[in-house]
């Protein structure tokens, strides 16, 4: 994937990433309107060939972050201090996952409801932990 601006919606529920407040820690939680822009992403490929990327808020200048060696269920949030993440093609062409780089889990919805929290779960075949990225305008 490219460097870009990007809406992240979920494969199984439609809703998109989003990141509700500036404050440090706030969770990403599911959201529906496109238009607005803490519902985009700056998604930057660092340098070094390994495919790792910063997945950095548009609106609020808050990069998606979670623990260290985070376990299942942790949530992702919004945070001044950026994280690495694995952001890999799944069988189906332009269905992703992403993993924090120091963990086999990978971002999920645990159901569709708008306002539930993306947390991080062990299933990457399940179309709930799988996300498209379409490119955002300004």
């Amino acid at each position: 994937m490219d460097t870009g601006r990007y809406t992240i919606t979920n494969v199984k529920f439609q809703n998109l990433a989003i990141l509700p407040d500036a404050n440090d820690e706030t969770d990403i939680v599911a959201g529906t309107d496109a238009n607005t822009a803490n519902q985009k992403w700056n998604v930057t490929l660092l340098s070094g060939g390994n495919k790792k990327y910063t997945i950095k808020n548009h609106g609020f200048s808050n990069y998606a972050a979670c623990e260290t060696r985070a376990e299942a269920g942790a949530t992702v949030s919004g945070r001044s201090r950026n994280q690495q993440w694995i952001i890999k093609e799944t069988r189906t062409k332009g269905q992703f996952t992403i993993s924090p780089s120091d963990a086999d889990l990978v971002w999920g919805l645990a159901d569709g409801e708008i306002g539930t929290p993306i947390t991080l779960a062990s299933t990457t075949t399940d179309t709930k932990n799988q996300w498209i990225f379409a490119k955002a305008d300004a």
